[in-house]
């Protein structure tokens, strides 16, 4: 009785495909190049291991069992399978493997020009045993992240450069100045805030340093931070406080009535969004696909 596939398994498995498939032994001799005799031996020897016989062979003719048409069927589904399984296995040869770590700003992907998304698939599709990790962090975390080789990718806003990390602009985000529907300067909108109002009102500032020529970027009076955007949002809609935004985040808010923005014409600012990876791993072969793809999904030419 057969309890395990063995090498031998699967060459005599072989053998009895091309005898069925031929219809005998002495027709299977040109295709096995190989003796009729040595063919019933391997036969029987592969009955043996089965436990039950395979064929009728004699003056009748050659016909196979009830037992060897099921034998016949699964063997053509096993070696449909090692066939998949080496050309998998060739397949990965030339594929990328490993995994690539990318950090990414929050609340990006309502910008209607990040294309992450389309990077991503593209990826999948093309580098299938490519694996990833995606973690959201605060600006002033991601450069020291990537310094300390906690990731190799990542996209986000920089306050300034570092020699040991490459730049690659993606695109532009616009931000400007947010209140509550139920904050006081709401009534006093869309004309009527003047800017002594803005710099006596409570702000949520951003808990990491941004450019000091941005109005406000420094508030006078503020009793509230947050690392992220959504942290901004949410004491924004809470109607207490004044803060910036992104455009594309603020819009569905905007929208629905929710929070409104304040002088625009006169108070916003604009960042790069830019992709980065560590100058050391540019040529590493999956950094070095990750970026292409991230580049080509925003039109961006590598040349």
């Amino acid at each position: 009785m057969l309890k395990q596939v063995r090498d031998a398994d699967i060459h005599l498995l072989r053998v009895f495909v091309a005898v069925a498939e031929s219809g005998g032994f002495a027709a299977a001799q040109n295709r096995l190049n190989v003796a009729a005799s040595t063919i019933s031996t391997q036969i029987s020897n592969l009955e043996t291991r089965l436990g039950f016989r395979l064929c009728e062979r004699g003056r009748s003719g050659f016909s196979l069992t009830n037992q060897g048409e099921i034998v016949l069927t699964s063997t053509y589904k096993l070696l449909q399978n090692l066939g998949e399984f080496v050309s998998t296995i060739e397949a990965t040869q030339d594929d990328l493997v490993g995994s690539v770590r990318i950090l990414m700003l929050d609340n990006i992907l309502t910008h209607p020009d990040c294309r992450v998304y389309a990077a991503l698939s593209k990826l999948r599709r093309e580098n299938p045993h490519l694996q990833f990790e995606v973690r959201q962090m605060a600006p002033v975390r991601i450069e020291n992240a990537l310094l300390k080789r906690e990731a190799e990718i990542a996209i986000g806003w920089f306050n300034s450069t570092t020699p040991s990390l490459r730049y690659d602009e993606l695109f532009i985000e616009r931000h400007q100045i947010y209140c509550g529907a139920t904050h006081p300067l709401a009534s006093k909108l869309p004309d009527r805030v003047k800017p002594h109002e803005l710099e006596q009102a409570d702000w949520v500032r951003r808990a990491y340093e941004i450019p000091r020529t941005i109005h406000f970027a420094n508030p006078p009076v503020s009793t509230a931070v947050s690392h992220y955007m959504e942290g901004v949002l949410h004491f924004i809609l809470a109607g207490s406080h004044l803060g910036y935004l992104p455009t594309h985040l603020a819009e569905r808010w905007v929208v629905k009535g929710s929070i409104h923005a304040v002088l625009p014409e006169e108070y916003h600012y604009t960042t790069p969004m830019r992709l980065v990876v560590r100058d050391d791993m540019k040529h590493d072969p999956r950094i070095k696909t990750v970026r292409n793809a991230f580049l080509a999904a925003h039109s961006i030419d590598n040349s």
